[in-house]
């Protein structure tokens, strides 16, 4: 029975103890985190001010232009294209439903048949034949081919302008991380949030103007 008390007793002795050193541990931690110096900087605003951000912007709008200005070209020649053929046509239909037409292409037809006959044992005429045949035939390849070239640029162009731009704004935001972090450290203080979080905060912990001539 005594022996059962006394190691009741070292137990309840050591518990104290551990409690002790955890009580003293959080003491130290509430210490540190009250002596830690604490500031503020406006993310947005530093960021909307910086100069790098406006040439950044310009380059892009400069790369932009570029593209669009490639993708009205070949809009261009689409439109082009696409009036040529529907031109033809018109003209073949309207033909077609005239009376006075039907008589002169039946004419023509014969003497178009009598002109190739003589013709046809002539290589120039063979030969003029054939590139007219050939013209006529790659028109609709190349108008399909144009708007392929179209949809491709099209699309290149917006995944480019996308990565320039991601590009950019991992550049803009590291040089403005790295910034904060030397005026924090020139200030002596361990932990700087964004203007957004913070709740309050006395004017001389604002680390946003000293963080942008940093970056000038």
């Amino acid at each position: 029975m005594v022996e059962s008390g006394k190691k009741g007793a070292i137990f309840l002795t050591a518990f104290k103890f551990i409690c002790l050193c955890f009580l003293c541990s959080g003491l130290v931690r509430a210490e540190l985190i009250s002596t830690q110096k604490i500031a503020f900087v406006d993310i947005e605003e530093i960021y909307s001010r910086f100069q790098m951000k406006e040439l950044a912007e310009r380059e892009l709008e400069i790369r932009k232009d570029k593209y669009v200005a490639d993708i009205a070209a070949i809009d261009s020649k689409i439109r082009q294209l696409e009036t040529s053929i529907a031109l033809e046509e018109e003209k073949t239909v309207s033909l077609s439903t005239s009376p006075a037409a039907d008589a002169e292409t039946s004419t023509a037809t014969v003497k178009a048949e009598e002109k190739t006959v003589s013709l046809s044992t002539s290589p120039a005429a063979d030969a003029e034949t054939s590139t007219a045949t050939v013209k006529a035939d790659t028109r609709p390849d190349e108008l399909k081919a144009l708007k392929q070239q179209k949809e491709l640029l099209s699309a290149e162009t917006r995944e480019s302008l996308k990565n320039i731009k991601s590009e950019y704004m991992t550049q803009i935001m590291g040089k403005i991380y790295d910034a904060v972090a030397e005026a924090a450290d020139e200030g002596g203080y361990g932990l700087v949030i964004d203007k957004s979080n913070a709740v309050y905060g006395i004017p001389s912990t604002d680390l946003t103007e000293t963080v942008l001539k940093k970056l000038k």
